[in-house]
């Protein structure tokens, strides 16, 4: 059974809108209103993508919150099965401060950096199916003559018994959880009027918990009817940036996030079968890195009211270190890259305007993904409006559509199709007391 369980869990579970295998581009609702989000210099947000603009921003003191809303479908398809997950998440806060004086910023940011909710498949997955019917039919051989012995069955209808007792396997469902919060904490300095430099620290803390239950389990995990874990982990990471202004209409934007290594603790195990299941105790270790990322932006202000900006992500998902949390054996994702263009309009004082659209190559192979979270190519648009009232309060709605490209997934032999649906939406509101 656990030899099947291991190509049904995987380490890493990118919930929401993912630009690399689990690193997030949804860290704030100026997102969804557009994705290019590398050269900012105006907003609060700028500390999740672009530090070094921190430093061109307006002098005053600055508080920003936002909240997503994401409406998704996620599903595998195993012989003409298909298996879904359709939790929502209602609750994927964001919340950046900034201080500028002259020329220094000071800055602070909380996100979902990684994960971001729950995955619930009532009728389980392909693969969990597979494992638990196949699994449990290979116990059931091994212990044959036990079976005979106790009247269960005869060698005549041993078949059909165990078939029978492995089909009742499939009615399971699994629930699985996972986000990685972070705050940054930093600064920033603008030597002159064409460029500044900044540096941040940014503390990750993560959380996994899976929880898979099926009546059938219960003859080998103690009378209980679930298995699973509860794990944590926690990092640390620096964000380092440069933006350049070589004139006062053109913006750059270079940014590098080292890797955060995240080492998770397996806190809690549920069921007698799950420290067997697992091939671990409670106490043991997986690693699941934040693979570092490259974040590259120039944008261009025409008639100081548009301005239209490109950026690019590249995530080095080959330096990570992540590995299955059942039996600490290591994913081999490629790295993964995107681009993004958008443009923001300013009709007036009150009302500004944006889109944009980007295009994700992901660093999953056909023998190497995420059936709990497919990892899939992708192209997104999206829309917003900002309102501001009144002077020192700014309002923004905005919404986006992702576009996933099925994929299939092989391993052990069966092939499932990997698809998935994402719409999110978007709230925020930031406010310059000064």
């Amino acid at each position: 059974m656990k030899k099947i369980a291991l190509l049904a869990c995987i380490a890493s579970f990118g919930f929401a809108f993912a630009g690399g295998v689990d690193n997030k581009t949804n860290l704030n609702q100026g997102y969804m209103r557009n994705p290019s989000r590398n050269t900012e210099t105006l907003r609060p947000e700028a500390v999740l993508y672009n530090i070094g603009g921190t430093a061109f921003m307006n002098d005053g003191l600055y508080f920003e919150l936002g909240n997503q809303f994401v409406l998704k479908n996620y599903s595998d398809k195993l012989d003409g099965q298909k298996f879904e997950d359709d939790e929502n998440v209602y609750f994927y806060p964001n919340a950046e401060v900034v201080y500028k004086k002259n020329n220094w910023a000071a800055f602070f940011g909380f996100g979902v950096f990684g994960g971001g909710g729950t995955l619930d498949y009532s009728d389980g997955t392909g693969l969990t199916t597979l494992a638990l019917q196949s699994g449990f039919a290979n116990k059931l051989k091994a212990n044959l003559p036990l079976l005979i012995a106790s009247g269960a069955c005869t060698l005549q209808t041993a078949s059909s018994y165990i078939a029978s007792a492995s089909a009742k396997m499939a009615a399971h469902s699994l629930e699985v959880y996972s986000v990685q919060l972070g705050e940054i904490l930093g600064a920033s300095y603008k030597i002159n009027d064409m460029i500044s430099v900044a540096a941040a620290g940014r503390f990750m803390h993560g959380e996994q918990n899976i929880t898979l239950k099926c009546d059938g389990l219960q003859s080998v995990n103690g009378g209980s009817s679930k298995i699973g874990y509860e794990s944590n982990g926690y990092g640390f990471g620096g964000i380092f940036g440069v933006h350049i202004k070589p004139w006062n209409t053109l913006d750059v934007g270079i940014q590098y996030q080292t890797i955060t290594k995240l080492k998770y603790k397996y806190d809690d195990l549920t069921g007698a079968y799950a420290s067997s299941f697992l091939n671990a105790d409670e106490g043991d270790n997986f690693k699941n890195d934040l693979p570092a990322v490259l974040n590259l932006g120039v944008g261009y202000t025409f008639f100081d009211k548009l301005n239209a900006s490109m950026s690019f992500n590249y995530y080095f998902n080959k330096q990570a270190t992540i590995e299955s949390p059942i039996d600490r054996s290591e994913y081999d994702y490629d790295d993964s890259w995107e681009i993004a263009l958008g443009a923001d309009y300013r009709l007036n004082e009150q009302l500004s305007f944006g889109t944009g659209f980007s295009y994700g190559k992901q660093g999953a192979k056909s023998d190497v993904n995420n059936v709990f979270s497919p990892v899939l190519d992708n192209f997104v648009i999206g829309a917003g409006v900002e309102y501001s009232p009144v002077k020192l309060v700014t309002i923004s709605g905005s919404a986006m559509y992702c576009k996933y490209f099925s994929e299939d997934y092989k391993k052990a032999g069966y092939t499932m199709e990997l698809s998935k649906d994402v719409v999110m939406l978007a709230l925020g509101v930031t406010v310059k007391p000064f």
